[in-house]
């Protein structure tokens, strides 16, 4: 069985002689955030999360992704002399936000409008994507996945499989209104489609009918072009 990035995590703790807690409180996390995280083999660390967890390891992002490397060798100060990322200005500020990602249906979902609210920077990695936009997470039902404030971005024309986080639409009355929710694909049918949620572990089962649009949330993978 190939090393996960839960793996890599449990290594590093193990190097550093870290207790989960302590890593968290040393990222600048909650103190539960690294228990929670290891406990839900399913759950992957928000973009910023990442971040702070690499620093906290003293380990690149991309090693923690993909590992690879040796430990020594990814230190968070070094990067590949192949690889320069683009300076933030140089990053396209052209990514639509389109609302806020409701960690809980139906209660506090939210609804997706096709008014922007607001522009964020292009992933390098999403330059050709031309549908993408992007949303802020609201509600604490995904977490560690995806904390309240984090952003997220959707490829909505990238199928999503099972076990991908999707944000699903559903219609809610006779007059088309719709609302939206964050989670993980679990099952679809005929009669219905299947999210789950990780805060607490929960399935929740939504109407084919009602389902409007099904869009992949893209993983960090994919957003740095792993």
């Amino acid at each position: 069985m190939s090393e996960t990035l839960h793996d890599r995590i449990r290594k590093r703790l193990e190097e550093l002689n870290l207790t989960p807690a302590a890593a968290s409180l040393k990222a600048d996390l909650s103190k539960e955030m690294l228990r929670k995280l290891l406990a839900n083999p399913d759950a992957m660390p928000s973009g910023k999360s990442l971040t702070a967890l690499a620093n906290a390891l003293e380990v690149s992002e991309q090693w923690l992704l993909s590992g690879g490397e040796t430990t020594s060798a990814v230190k968070t100060d070094v990067r590949p002399a192949s690889s320069t990322p683009p300076m933030r200005h140089e990053m396209s500020n052209d990514v639509p936000v389109r609302g806020t990602a409701a960690g809980s249906h139906l209660g506090g979902a939210f609804q997706i409008t096709s008014d922007t609210i607001d522009f964020v920077r292009r992933p390098p990695a999403l330059i050709n994507v031309v549908n993408l936009y992007s949303l802020y997470v609201e509600g604490s039902s995904m977490e560690p996945q995806y904390s309240p404030g984090d952003l997220i971005f959707i490829h909505p024309d990238k199928p999503p499989r099972l076990g991908d986080a999707v944000v699903i639409q559903c219609q809610v009355d006779a007059e088309g209104h719709a609302e939206a929710t964050i989670g993980i694909l679990s099952r679809r049918s005929a009669e219905k489609v299947t999210i789950r949620k990780h805060n607490p572990p929960a399935e929740i089962d939504l109407p084919r009918e009602t389902v409007v649009t099904i869009h992949k949330v893209l993983t960090n993978n994919e957003l740095f072009g792993i």
